[in-house]
């Protein structure tokens, strides 16, 4: 039973300027994906799979890829709007361990990621 928590889409468009749709290049319809260009070299990837409770986040620049942050066992997925900045916030973990990832989007790519055990 997936435990993944995911924002509506409403709220994708509302943060970011753009929906979620079905990931390009699986075209599975469980896999969700934004793409936000953060300028005329960057854009941020998020896709999330909520049959296996999974978020990828890339950062490509250039052409590259230049981050790629993949979780598992993932249980929240949101987008959040503080004055110009738009961050995603990923909750993950198990028993013993839990972590959070905070990505500013806009206006620049920015990543925190945090794993603790307990």
């Amino acid at each position: 039973m997936p435990n993944l928590v995911v924002a509506a889409d409403q709220d994708w468009l509302a943060c970011l300027g753009v929906p979620p749709d079905t990931e390009e290049v699986s075209g599975d319809e469980y896999v969700r994906e934004v793409r936000v260009p953060v300028s005329e070299a960057e854009e941020f990837q998020l896709t999330w799979d909520v049959t296996d409770d999974s978020v990828r986040v890339r950062h490509h620049r250039d052409g590259r890829i230049v981050t790629d942050l993949f979780r598992e066992m993932a249980t929240l997925l949101t987008v959040v709007r503080t004055g110009s900045a738009a961050e995603v916030i990923i909750e993950y973990g198990s028993n013993h361990w839990s972590g959070r990832a905070r990505i500013q989007v806009l206006p620049a790519v920015l990543i925190k990621d945090t794993l603790l055990r307990s």
